[in-house]
């Protein structure tokens, strides 16, 4: 199944390299828009809210049509993921926005029910390993869109030309790379179905221990550029960077993380990963200029990196195995809930109080994530 597993990694890279321009321009689509701080909180939160239907949507159609719906649904995003640098009003933010979130749901369901159905075909675990190209997808995409920018080259020019190639490229593998099928999620042989009905109270606790995670990384993501563009006066290429250091501690994180995982408790894991992560926090919300907020930056991405895929494989490894691939996609997409809270409640704090406060207040949260942790016992399987 090495071929299987390409294709996953394939799909996810790409998926990241389409987020890549996006995060990196979004300092310079706000200030083109006019949008105040709680317009563009609020528009990222449409934007994120977008993704939940999309995701359901997408869940049956991939179950329906398996591996037609890959190229399908990447190339969709990478049509739709341009929208934004267009937009010229905060009518059109909202709305370019809500395109992208759309593609985006849609493309997160198809990468994880792919690499469900490679472990499920193969045995072997891949999770970590894929979840962790996304961010080098984004990281290479969004340095390179800073110093693209840096070169003169218009945002609508970058953005058109980066996600031309994403589908292009899979327009080259996509029909060749990629599993037979994916694994249906329905009834199980001892009854049981999989789905939401499949999730259990034991792995509730590890759903909202990733999805606090999620608000965290989404939350400190989407708005590191514009806290050292407004807060920390950094140039406009050092802003634009802020998004890819994240993602490139987010990958070197979440390798480290697979390394430890077999070297320490996944109780350990997490304990680390929330305590890191709340220090690291604090420290870019006290940043007094670029250099010390991009090392807190990463820090934070390094270190909250590894909750989400461990608290996966916790799920993962409780569940039975002809429900495990439906379980796990009903727990990304609870757990995807933080994803749409973290920008939006940075976002509301801000104009209430400033950015400094709000990001700072993300500490709390990650330290919430070190206290569910206690829930993992202390000599959890290692994978």
């Amino acid at each position: 199944m090495r071929h299987g597993s390409a294709a996953v990694f394939g799909v996810f890279a790409a998926y990241g390299a389409l987020w890549g321009p996006y995060l990196a321009l979004m300092p310079e689509v706000r200030r083109a828009t006019g949008a105040g701080e709680a317009q563009y909180g609020a528009a990222l939160l449409v934007g994120a809210l977008a993704t939940l239907p999309t995701m359901f949507v997408a869940g049956r159609l991939v179950d329906r049509w398996g591996r037609r719906m890959v190229p399908i649904f990447m190339i969709g995003f990478a049509v739709l993921a341009t929208a934004p640098p267009f937009a010229g009003s905060v009518p059109e933010l909202f709305v370019a926005v809500t395109l992208f979130g759309c593609g985006s749901g849609a493309c997160n369901v198809v990468a994880v029910a792919l690499a469900s159905a490679v472990e499920a075909g193969s045995g072997e675990r891949i999770m970590n390993r894929a979840h962790a190209l996304f961010p080098v997808g984004l990281l290479t995409c969004s340095l390179l869109t800073g110093a693209v920018r840096t070169a003169g080259i218009s945002a609508e020019v970058v953005v058109v030309g980066f996600n031309s190639a994403v589908a292009a490229s899979v327009l080259l593998w996509g029909r060749t790379a990629l599993p037979v099928s994916f694994a249906p999620a329905g009834r199980s042989r001892d009854g049981r179905r999989g789905g939401w009905r499949g999730l259990g109270r034991a792995a509730l606790p590890f759903c909202a221990l990733a999805a606090l995670a999620l608000v965290v990384e989404s939350g400190v993501q989407q708005w590191s550029a514009v806290f050292l563009t407004d807060v920390v006066r950094a140039p406009v290429g050092l802003s634009a960077a802020a998004p890819g250091v994240f993602a490139a501690a987010m990958a070197l994180g979440r390798f480290g993380g697979h390394w430890l995982s077999g070297r320490a408790s996944d109780r350990t894991v997490l304990l680390a990963s929330g305590g890191l992560a709340a220090f690291g926090v604090l420290a870019l919300a006290a940043a007094g200029g670029p250099a010390s907020a991009l090392a807190a930056t990463a820090m934070v991405g390094a270190a909250i990196s590894v909750a989400p895929p461990t608290a996966y494989g916790l799920i993962g490894r409780g569940a039975a195995p002809e429900n495990r691939g439906a379980v796990l996609g009903s727990s990304t997409s609870l757990a995807s809930i933080g994803l749409l809270l973290g920008p939006a409640l940075v976002g509301w704090f801000a104009a209430w109080l400033d950015l400094r406060t709000a990001i700072a207040g993300l500490a709390l949260v990650a330290f919430v994530v070190s206290l569910l942790a206690l829930n993992v016992p202390s000599r959890s399987e290692h994978p």
